[in-house]
């Protein structure tokens, strides 16, 4: 057990879930922790039962279109989110290409991979090794929006008529019963009215210019920033998730290594006079909560900031973590890149030697 595990465990939540991750690869999945995803997931979903699913358009790993206006109507929608790295969503595959199998023509299946430290060729070699053969999509963050993820993995019905049935995380007697009704009830044959779902833009792009930014941080501060003036500074944006160095420190190491290395860069970089330092946390397993526990187990003093909505990562155009944006005193994007990009070490290298 290395140093910084022993740091985690003086932290009781964070403790738990590392506790829980060691045991899960060993011994199957913890009920408590199971329990918490199953909570949180019908949380993100509780707004949306009930109310019309959004049309929106996915292409599949094997480049066929999927437009669920198509299926509204006409028979039920079956979504997974998961990822390669995630312990539970292994453990659900078996069960899901089942399911995927039983059901044929009655229910679309798609299996949405988070994209989160995922690509093209780690969600091929995983599908192939799992033997799955559903359709299978790569999201870029807006249908995690769209959808209300918060956990991994999550799994969410569409009835026949187009409207959220079910929102959970579990694989349980509970979701396979509301599985089996939407796949039972009769399509109304009202006309449906589903929203259009409209990307309005990718984020912010190298040589865009950001507006003036406030943020409210875990401890409900207000973090105000102005650009254009003559007493801005520099800004480096750092995207990141709590759970990054521990979670993924066997299921995804280069992730979880690069998390370390931009946290230990920040804490060391934080003195910078002529810089301004924030961090915002994905929404996706992480609460105030949970952030106030990573910042005592850590011993960071960045400010944090919470994307409970997910605006602020649609608003950089980031699904990644970690991710860095470096925006000058003008408010002009200057660098952004993330652990998926090749450009990853310098930007790194160029944060570092910022004064």
């Amino acid at each position: 057990m290395t140093t910084g595990f022993n740091t985690l465990l003086k932290t009781p939540l964070i403790a738990l879930l590392c506790l829980f991750t060691l045991a899960q690869v060993a011994h199957g999945a913890d009920d408590d922790y199971s329990a918490e995803g199953e909570r949180r997931a019908k949380a993100a979903g509780e707004s949306l039962v009930g109310t019309p699913a959004p049309q929106m358009k996915m292409t599949t790993i094997d480049g066929k279109a999927i437009d669920l206006a198509d299926l509204y109507g006409k028979k039920p929608v079956y979504i997974k989110f998961w990822a390669t790295w995630c312990v539970p969503c292994r453990e659900q595959m078996p069960s899901f290409e089942d399911i995927y199998k039983k059901y044929g023509d009655k229910v679309e299946v798609i299996a949405v991979n988070t994209g989160i430290s995922d690509n093209i060729k780690s969600v091929t070699e995983f599908s192939q090794k799992m033997g799955l053969t559903m359709p299978i999509t790569i999201d870029d963050g807006k249908l995690a929006r769209a959808f209300h993820l918060r956990v991994t993995p999550q799994h969410l019905l569409i009835d026949k008529n187009g409207k959220f049935a079910y929102f959970g995380h579990k694989d349980d007697k509970e979701f396979h019963q509301a599985l089996d009704r939407v796949v039972a009830e009769k399509a109304t044959g009202k006309p449906l009215h589903n929203p259009t779902f409209v990307a309005k833009d990718s984020g912010y792009n190298l040589g865009d210019t950001v507006p003036d930014l406030a943020f409210s941080t875990i401890d409900e501060k207000p973090l105000n920033i102005q650009f254009n003036t003559a007493s801005s500074k520099k800004v480096v944006a750092v995207f990141f998730g709590p759970w990054c160095e521990w979670y993924l420190e066997t299921t995804e190491p280069k992730t979880s290594q690069a998390c370390t290395r931009v946290r230990e860069l920040l804490e060391k970089k934080s003195q910078a006079s002529t810089v301004q330092w924030v961090t915002v946390s994905t929404n996706l397993w992480s609460s105030v909560a949970e952030l106030k526990d990573y910042r005592k187990s850590y011993g960071t003093t960045m400010p944090i900031v919470f994307d409970r909505d997910g605006e602020l990562f649609k608003q950089f155009g980031v699904n990644q973590v970690p991710s860095i944006s470096l925006i000058d005193a003008d408010g002009k994007v200057i660098l952004k890149s993330s652990i998926q990009d090749d450009d990853f070490d310098a930007v790194l290298h160029t944060i570092s030697a910022l004064k």
